[in-house]
């Protein structure tokens, strides 16, 4: 064959219907560039790679994806790229759907290989708890409860996150608020694009677990759009309820974390 290009599905300008997969990257590269410009932040895009910098204290709104497999690509140049385009003194997370070298030589420290979930499009949702109140974020009070939530259940602080400012909400980014007895106890987020709703930020109060209400919160991200698949990346503790909720593991991604240079 020659020097002939077989098509592999990652070529730069390549369709997002060559798999929910290339959908879900692309996805990814287009709601955090998205959520960065809504705030006044930076984005850098290129053939291989996307990277997002909102300039957030919280280190999961400085994303950056790579776009194309490693082995299709020139790694150390992507993560050369990253660290010309990221201040010294920002923390930024960096997604691969493929497996990848250390990058521990680089600065990185692993955060660890999530499993990736599909579900297929359709479905009902089932009834929620007793007395939870379900409400989609439209303003900034609800956002800031969103926010208290995912810093409460995740062990951060979430304070000063772009993803509490109103004018990410007008796009691919919706977010829904649940509350209980008079007070916020857990949320969702769902990103829309590429044919797919990508399900995330799923959080509950600590002391609000087991009672059902993440559950019901990832039900309203998940049917965001019925007509859509749904995906997600999990925690191990919670792929149980998503496997419950018709959600099938297929393998894991990899999530590297770069902290900021010492003073």
């Amino acid at each position: 064959m020659g020097d002939e290009h077989l098509t592999h599905g990652w070529e730069a300008g390549a369709s997002d219907e060559h798999s929910v997969l290339r959908a879900f990257v692309l996805s990814t590269a287009d709601s955090t560039a998205w959520m960065a410009e809504r705030v006044g932040g930076r984005v850098g895009r290129w053939d291989d790679l996307a990277a997002a910098d909102p300039a957030s204290p919280v280190f999961f709104d400085n994303f950056a994806v790579l776009l194309t497999p490693p082995a299709y690509g020139n790694l150390d140049d992507a993560v050369a790229r990253l660290a010309a385009f990221y201040p010294p003194d920002r923390h930024f997370v960096l997604l691969s759907v493929w497996p990848t070298p250390d990058l521990s030589g680089q600065g990185f420290a692993l955060m660890g290989h999530p499993p990736f979930m599909v579900r297929a499009a359709g479905g009902d949702r089932p009834p929620a708890p007793d007395g939870l109140t379900i409400v989609e974020a439209t303003d900034a009070a609800t956002l800031a409860d969103a926010l208290h939530v995912l810093g409460e259940g995740f062990g951060f602080p979430a304070e000063g996150s772009p993803a509490g400012d109103p004018r990410v909400l007008d796009g691919p980014i919706r977010v829904w608020v649940g509350y209980a007895d008079g007070r916020v106890v857990s949320t969702a987020a769902a990103r829309l694009g590429h044919g797919i709703v990508d399900v995330e930020a799923v959080a509950t109060l600590p002391g609000c677990q087991g009672r059902g209400y993440g559950e019901a919160l990832t039900w309203e991200a998940t049917l965001a759009d019925p007509a859509l698949p749904a995906v997600l990346y999990a925690s191990d503790a919670g792929r149980p309820i998503y496997e419950r909720m018709g959600y099938l593991p297929l393998f894991r991604l990899t999530l590297w974390h770069r902290p900021p240079a010492a003073a």
